[in-house]
């Protein structure tokens, strides 16, 4: 079903993926928002021609693209008829299991004339095709994720990456790139299982807070991943210091032996709180898109090796290749048994790095972004803290003093300000602090200065609202604010990312 071509690395003749053809499974095509009613759309995967059609039942067949009458290319001119496509040379129609239908001008259909069909499954706004090089039928289904309570799908797709599937999701195991490429430390991994084509692995890691505005910030990340083929990742994000939970769907589709699509779908878990939920999302959002991207010039330009020299620390490689191997019609080239050795001095990682980063500004004025994991960080390995423990300070940047009440904080917000950090700041930001010892006040960020005022402002850019003694709690370092917000001891009217640099701007304690 798929051609067995084997992509050329840039010199030499070595296969560039020294894999004996595409790798059998369920692969996305398509989101399902792309493909309307009455739609047929081309596309190109597996190194084949394929028409995607959603018929006037609102299901979606999938066939090859070339009609088997004279040779016509159904996505150029082709038109849906209920279930059915018609082509556009003879007019003959098929249904969607291939098979013709009517031959407009003859009672007679001939008995080989059929579309090769594909089967597919649509769910969680994803349309995907099981791909099998022999025409097997599906041996295994995907999980259908459950959508309640978590908000709608933001998508991404990056298409004609110069990688692999396997390749891509390599990266679920490979914990030693996290520092140099992502800006992380101390990944670990929890633990790891194969369930047939499904793999499961958990872990851990300390990530820089920048990616979702909180500059000074480490986040305690704990990310469980659910890899279902080589075609189609899960990952469940905890931000544990915050109690903030995402969802990431990574999908990677091969068009042919070495260029691959790339598609993602991000979700946050619902906080109760609509606004601060959909601000969340957005920040998640752009997390991935940016941070994920990071992988794409390495990947595009390495070469996959049969045998990696591996060390101590770089994760359970050897046994994800060997879970892999189970999706391929033929073995690979050689065996896939890597070595391990000693660890080699430092300065080609750090060459390494910044080479990402260098590529990484390149890629993004192509317009390439994507799919994430949200950097983390991990301040204590045995403690889950709750909203009342106080916050994580490692890494953090100017401290402002204690304060006993909301009149010291607003008395003393000048002499917290951190002008530094408002040179790209043009914001209001309020405060709206209920309770006996409460009050409203707003302060006026612009070009780095900073005016404070009483009561509120027409226009603010962002609203706080909390009780006075939680805020009080906050700003001294007794209870942390983004798990506040997200378990609803307070409330964001505005934009979050505006939020988020009011520690920045008005350090704590």
């Amino acid at each position: 079903m798929g051609t067995r071509e084997l992509p050329r690395a840039a010199s030499g003749d070595a296969p560039r993926f020294p894999f004996g053809g595409h790798p059998r499974g369920w692969f996305a095509i398509a989101f399902s928002q792309d493909v309307e009613p009455g739609a047929l759309r081309r596309a190109r995967y597996f190194g084949e021609e394929l028409v995607i059609v959603r018929g006037a039942s609102g299901s979606v067949f999938v066939t090859e693209a070339y009609c088997p009458h004279m040779g016509a290319h159904l996505g150029h001119g082709g038109t849906v008829e209920g279930d059915c496509v018609r082509c556009p040379y003879h007019a003959w129609r098929f249904d969607a299991a291939g098979r013709c239908v009517e031959v407009p001008y003859s009672d007679r259909i001939p008995p080989k004339a059929r579309l090769r069909s594909w089967p597919v499954r649509e769910q969680n706004g994803v349309i995907h095709v099981y791909h099998d090089p022999d025409g097997g039928a599906p041996t295994w289904q995907l999980p259908a994720l459950e959508e309640d309570g978590w908000t709608e799908h933001r998508t991404v797709l990056w298409d004609g990456l110069r990688t692999h599937p396997q390749e891509v999701f390599e990266n679920t195991v490979d914990i030693a790139h996290i520092a140099p490429v992502h800006d992380g430390k101390r990944a670990k991994v929890l633990d790891s299982a194969r369930e047939g084509p499904v793999m499961r692995v958990r872990l851990e890691f300390l990530a820089p807070g920048a990616v979702v505005d909180m500059p000074d910030e480490w986040n305690d990340v704990e990310l469980s991943v659910a890899l279902y083929g080589v075609g189609y990742t899960v990952v469940n994000t905890h931000v544990r210091n915050h109690n903030v939970f995402a969802r990431q769907r990574i999908y990677a589709t091969p068009i042919d032996a070495s260029t691959i699509d790339l598609r993602g779908v991000v979700q946050v878990r619902d906080t109760g709180d609509a606004t601060f939920t959909d601000e969340l999302g957005a920040i998640f959002y752009r997390a991935y898109v940016e941070d994920f991207a990071r992988d794409f010039p390495i990947w595009e330009n390495k070469r996959y090796l049969l045998r990696p020299n591996l060390a101590a620390g770089d994760g359970p490689i050897g046994l994800y290749r060997r879970w892999c191997a189970q999706f391929y019609p033929d073995e690979p080239v050689e065996k896939d048994r890597p070595t391990k050795r000693r660890p080699r001095a430092r300065g080609l990682v750090r060459r390494v790095s910044g080479g990402v980063r260098a590529t990484a500004e390149r890629l993004s004025a192509r317009g390439l972004a994507l799919v994430t994991q949200l950097r983390a960080a991990r301040p204590d390995a045995n403690t889950t803290r709750d909203a009342s423990s106080p916050a994580t300070t490692a890494g953090r940047g100017p401290q402002g003093p204690r304060v006993a009440s909301v009149r010291e904080y607003f008395d003393t917000l000048g002499e917290r300000f951190v002008a530094d950090a408002a040179r790209d700041v043009d914001a209001v930001f309020q405060w709206e602090l209920a309770g006996d010892d409460g009050g409203t006040f707003h302060a006026e960020v612009r070009a780095g200065a900073l005016s404070l005022h009483e009561g509120s402002h027409a226009a603010p850019t962002v609203v706080l609202v909390m009780a006075a003694d939680d805020y009080v709690r906050m700003v001294n370092g007794e209870l942390d604010g983004v798990r506040a917000f997200a378990t609803g001891k307070g409330k964001i009217r505005g934009s979050v990312s505006a939020a988020m640099k009011m520690r920045a701007l008005f350090p704590q304690a």
